[in-house]
């Protein structure tokens, strides 16, 4: 009987395979960053002798490293090397980090093996790899599947990072007599988890084809070292800007600081911690996918900005709540709604540049993002250390405010081109 050779997949079926695996990296490094942003607060203080306020100080500067790959090296190496390169590059980093984090002794080498991978101890993702995935993933979809592909993008980074937080809050998991062949390492199971999370996550970006390159083709010459035009220049400046002004704000109230909340106002364990961590990433998750319902009824510039406008009012009420189940409540709802605006700003922002053009805007938008981020947890830890430990709450909101107000004052008249050529 003759054999029959299988035709090779088409591009829309090589498209699919490319998506899978970039959700799949995502999902793995997700569970890894919602780990570490626990880790840094409710076990790393204790074994390494930080108080609880220094350590939100480390975990602030951990998410420079994150912005500053971003900033300065994605565009550049995506030019010279292509992106899946790049991407490879930035996974064995990842890596390296964890084999670091794992042995690390002192306060300083945690901070090194961060910085090396281009982790930020947070839930939002604004590193190296990110911006090349915002930047290949329209390449895997059409223009109308875009909302909701960035959706759901963003419901497993969500889950990821949420399960990666209650993963660490269950007791004794941390005792390093839990690796009995390892009682050496100062944190064998965070370590371990974070060199097998790291490797999947390399792994998974090996198996992305040439098509996800801006002109479909690899190496330098399918990267190409074309500026941005003078209209998309003129969107990303704006952006990155008000873009910053989110993130500052979002950096006030990242989840470790939420943790030094309920710690030390609520009185709460760290296992409640987490959970807290687990449920709030869980209703953020869910409303990804509203979210894109909502914005190809409404259109995506719309659905970014009025429904996260509630939800700062809603961060600004928690401080405000007498006790902790109405405090833990109100949070529990603006996270219903905090998140919406991501899938569809990620989806607007990258309607607004070229093909060739994403990964620079990309990789400035998360750069000025995870910078401005970097900066809010020290007002708030200065804020929690004289005793007014709302206070990040009320700025934070009114701020987000600003932003809401702002970006719809700017963009609201401005045209996104549909692009399906390069679906």
């Amino acid at each position: 009987m003759r054999s029959e050779t299988r035709p090779p997949p088409g591009r829309r079926e090589r498209a699919r395979d490319d998506r899978g695996h970039v959700l799949l990296a995502k999902s793995v490094r997700a569970v890894a960053y919602g780990a570490l942003s626990a880790f840094l607060l409710l076990y790393l203080p204790d074994d390494l002798g930080l108080s609880l306020l220094w350590s939100l100080v480390l975990t602030s500067l951990t998410l420079i490293g994150a912005a500053g790959w971003s900033l300065l090296t994605v565009a550049p190496l995506e030019a010279r090397f292509g992106r899946r390169r790049t991407l490879s590059i930035f996974g064995g980093l990842f890596t390296a980090s964890a084999i670091l984090l794992f042995v690390a002794t002192s306060p300083w080498l945690v901070l090194f093996a961060v910085l090396l991978g281009g982790v930020g101890a947070s839930s939002a993702d604004n590193g190296p790899l990110a911006a090349i995935d915002q930047a290949l993933l329209p390449s895997t979809l059409r223009s109308a599947e875009r909302g909701r592909g960035f959706a759901w993008y963003n419901v497993i980074g969500n889950f990821g990072s949420a399960g990666g937080a209650l993963l660490v809050a269950v007791p004794g998991a941390l005792d390093p007599r839990s690796v009995p062949y390892l009682p050496n390492a100062p944190h064998p199971w965070i370590g371990l988890l974070y060199i097998a999370l790291a490797a999947v996550t390399w792994w998974a970006y090996q198996g992305i084809s040439p098509d996800v390159e801006p002109t479909g083709g690899e190496g330098r010459a399918a990267a190409g070292t074309a500026p941005l035009s003078p209209e998309t220049r003129g969107h990303t400046r704006a952006l990155a800007v008000l873009f910053g002004l989110d993130a500052f704000a979002g950096g006030m109230v990242i989840n470790p600081v939420l943790v030094a909340y309920f710690v030390l106002v609520w009185h709460q364990s760290a296992g409640t911690t987490g959970e807290l961590l687990f449920v709030v990433g869980t209703v953020s998750g869910v409303s990804f996918l509203a979210a894109s319902s909502l914005a190809e009824r409404f259109g995506l510039l719309p659905t970014m900005v009025f429904t996260h406008l509630p939800s700062n009012v809603m961060l600004a009420l928690v401080p405000l709540m007498p006790t902790f189940p109405l405090a833990f409540g109100m949070l529990v709802a603006r996270s219903g709604l905090s998140q919406m605006d991501v899938p569809t700003r990620q989806a607007y922002t990258m309607s607004l540049a070229s093909r060739r053009e994403r990964a620079a805007v990309a990789s400035t938008l998360a750069g000025s993002r995870g910078a401005a981020q970097c900066v809010g947890p020290l007002p708030s830890t200065a804020l929690q250390s004289a005793g007014l430990f709302g206070a990040p709450f009320l700025i934070a909101g009114s701020l987000k405010v600003v932003y809401d107000l702002a970006v719809w004052r700017r963009f609201r008249r401005v045209a996104t081109p549909e692009d399906d050529d390069d679906g």
